[in-house]
């Protein structure tokens, strides 16, 4: 498992979906439900394909400060969770309270889960949940509201950038 290290922070986020695509190096890969899929594939998206277009810089920025790993919550495949247990997908996920779809769960350093975002957000949300996160607001004992808040009230009347 590959993470991204910012700052000596380990952010990963787990992405909890009922399909995955696979990682691999071919150019072509079956999906499991048996469709093909090629790897260039945009596998970040809730298939709102106007918010699809809207949010490329979404994906962008998402890929560059976070791992995001794909679980299939009904999925037979193996993984080693953050203490080192080898179960399956469905398993982890029931072990991690999960009982539906989507949710995103993000790890520290320790490997503790330090927070988690339950179902669909739109876009915006969405990004500002990461950057919660990638602001250590968690970590600093800032509620997700009272963050965002006081980041409104930093923003210039303007809009600023």
């Amino acid at each position: 498992m590959k993470f991204m290290r910012m700052s000596g922070l380990v952010l990963v986020a787990v992405s909890l979906l009922v399909y995955t695509l696979p990682v691999a190096a071919s150019e072509s890969a079956k999906r499991e439900d048996g469709l093909h899929a090629q790897t260039w594939f945009k596998n970040l998206s809730f298939l709102n394909l106007r918010d699809d277009l809207a949010d490329k810089k979404l994906a962008n920025f998402i890929a560059k400060n976070f791992d995001v790993l794909q679980i299939n919550i009904y999925g037979n495949k193996e993984v080693a969770d953050m203490n080192g247990s080898v179960i399956d997908e469905r398993k982890y996920s029931e072990k991690v309270l999960i009982q539906f779809t989507p949710n995103t769960l993000f790890y520290g350093e320790n490997g503790r889960e330090i927070f988690r975002i339950p179902g669909y957000l739109q876009p915006k949300f969405y990004r500002g949940t990461f950057e919660y996160v990638l602001d250590r607001g968690p970590q600093r004992k800032i509620l997700f509201p009272h963050w965002s808040r006081d980041k409104q009230r930093a923003v210039p009347a303007g809009g600023g950038s």
